[in-house]
């Protein structure tokens, strides 16, 4: 089942080209990567997936509906966008950020059901954040808060996640842990997630599809084993790649000059 689609779709900015005539379909329990060299357009792409930015042509589908027939909330209970870096104006406990992600699904002056409590405890639990549910957001390390964000949008439980740069500001051990997490939730709840990564060798452990950005508007798309290749490293990254062939996944590491 197709969960987002896009036909024809543009991007550009400034006299940046992101991609021209991009038509990709993403579907249930599906686990997507885009990568790219700084400034090639990664997140101005992904904000405009999620409605943040119009494309300068083409059609964006939610669920087989036009993304710009749909109010802001009924968008919100089927796409949920992660941020890079998370802003946070009020210093609010833990667990009174994570259950804001059940707004969308309340009426104007509804308050959260015992319901809606238990999924933002059970977020935090799986996250392994419960011990933090008191703590003011503000005193959270950076590893911790972007944790945060995330139990905040599984709280939210859209159809589509848009992850910008998920693994940012975790240590290893966290990283592996969340990418974990994010493609069992996806596979499992028959979402689709597409995420923005720098690192190839995540990329080639939890994706099954990729979205190369090269610059200028070229862009390779297809399946992860196929696209990541030595040769397609080089001309993403504009630097020698080398494979290294192991049990389960291939490793890439930057080779010498």
């Amino acid at each position: 089942m197709s969960l987002l689609r896009t036909e024809n779709l543009r991007v550009q900015i400034g006299n940046t080209r992101v991609c021209e005539n991009l038509s990709i379909e993403l579907k249930a329990g599906e686990v997507w990567g885009m990568l790219g060299r700084n400034g090639m357009g990664k997140t101005t792409l992904l904000h405009t997936l999620a409605g943040l930015r119009e494309p300068q042509q083409g059609e964006i589908f939610i669920l087989q509906r036009r993304l710009h027939s749909l109010r802001r909330k009924q968008l919100a209970q089927q796409l949920g966008l992660l941020l890079q870096q998370q802003e946070d104006s009020f210093p609010s406990r833990v667990i009174d950020t994570v259950i804001s992600g059940r707004h969308p699904h309340l009426s104007q002056w509804q308050w959260e059901s015992a319901e809606d409590w238990q999924i933002a405890q059970q977020a935090l639990q799986q996250l392994q954040l419960n011990h933090l549910a008191q703590r003011p957001i503000n005193q959270l390390s950076g590893g911790e808060r972007q944790r945060v964000a995330m139990a905040t949008l599984i709280t939210q439980d859209p159809a589509i996640m848009l992850l910008d740069e998920p693994s940012s500001h975790l240590d290893l051990k966290h990283q592996i842990q969340l990418l974990d997490f994010i493609r069992k939730q996806t596979v499992s709840q028959h979402k689709t997630t597409l995420m923005t990564l720098h690192d190839v060798n995540l990329s080639a452990r939890y994706c099954d599809k990729l979205i190369l950005l090269l610059g200028d508007a070229h862009i390779m798309v297809g399946d992860t084993r196929e696209l990541l290749n030595e040769d397609n490293l080089q001309c993403l990254y504009d630097y020698p790649i080398k494979k290294i062939d192991t049990e389960g996944f291939p490793l890439f590491v930057a080779d010498s000059l």
